[in-house]
């Protein structure tokens, strides 16, 4: 059951060159030993093989309850077999981004990423510097023009994978990379970003302080193995911690920033 985990970082890909391509399971089994000890390492791995057998069906079970609650919204969780997102924050995070979408034209939307195409999201702009496929267009996210045209601009678990990820580790240009979006935003449209903690440690902290500036940080936190997501206030998920075996986060930032016309 071992071999079952397998999961990788949402935005990944192996089939462009310079892309990140994280370890392989005999490694992060290895690394996860050393850093947490053998025990919670299998403790870990095998706890996940068993919910990844038993399906997405095994979190309906477990929640007993179908939605999870972000501010005044009430959304229905996600549980798909792309990326096992019943496994992880996609759970919520997928809810949220197409409740985005749905309220936006897709002409008037970008998404910085590819991620909600694979959930059946296909009308709106989507790049990706590394990730191919069917109306993906391969750009970085600084070669987009500075221009505010779009009424939404959608990023999920994305940044913390900018300059992180890439050969010449930068752990700024998530930050510069969150202000270009910002300037992508047409007068009174919305930039919303997720961001599982614990994966960019700098990019976490930047946006708990106010130093990368949102009008709005909430915070949705999952305690393991429960399977259910509760909001929380964002000062409180310090110690949430990323899981670099099975690549799942225990606590996801959601950040909106609106291009006030008169701001």
């Amino acid at each position: 059951m071992l071999a079952a985990v397998t999961s990788e970082p949402p935005h990944t890909s192996d089939a462009v060159a310079g892309a990140y391509v994280p370890p392989g399971p005999r490694a992060r089994l290895l690394r996860s030993a050393r850093e947490r000890g053998t025990i919670p390492t299998l403790r870990s791995a095998l706890g996940w093989g068993s919910r990844f057998a038993a399906g997405p069906a095994i979190a309906r079970r477990v929640r007993s309850e179908p939605s999870f609650t972000l501010g005044q919204s009430r959304l229905p969780y996600r549980d798909s077999w792309h990326n096992w997102t019943w496994l992880n924050e996609r759970a919520v995070e997928i809810p949220i981004a197409q409740a985005a979408l749905e309220a936006v034209p897709g002409s008037r939307t970008i998404e910085v990423g590819a991620v909600m195409n694979h959930y059946g999201h296909h009308d709106h702009r989507i790049i990706d510097k590394y990730e191919t496929g069917q109306g993906i267009e391969q750009l970085d996210i600084f070669d987009l023009p500075p221009n505010p045209d779009y009424e939404l601009v959608l990023c999920v678990s994305t940044l913390e994978h900018v300059g992180w990820d890439e050969p010449n580790r930068d752990a700024e240009l998530a930050l510069r990379a969150t202000e270009h979006l910002k300037r992508l935003v047409a007068p009174g449209g919305e930039l919303l970003v997720t961001v599982p903690v614990g994966y960019h440690p700098r990019l976490d902290a930047a946006i708990r302080s106010g130093e990368v500036q949102f009008d709005e940080v909430r915070a949705l936190r999952c305690r393991y193995p429960s399977m259910l997501w509760r909001e929380v206030d964002p000062s409180t998920i310090g110690d949430a911690e990323y899981d670099t075996l099975i690549y799942r986060a225990e606590a996801v930032l959601i950040c909106r920033w609106t291009n006030q016309p008169n701001g």
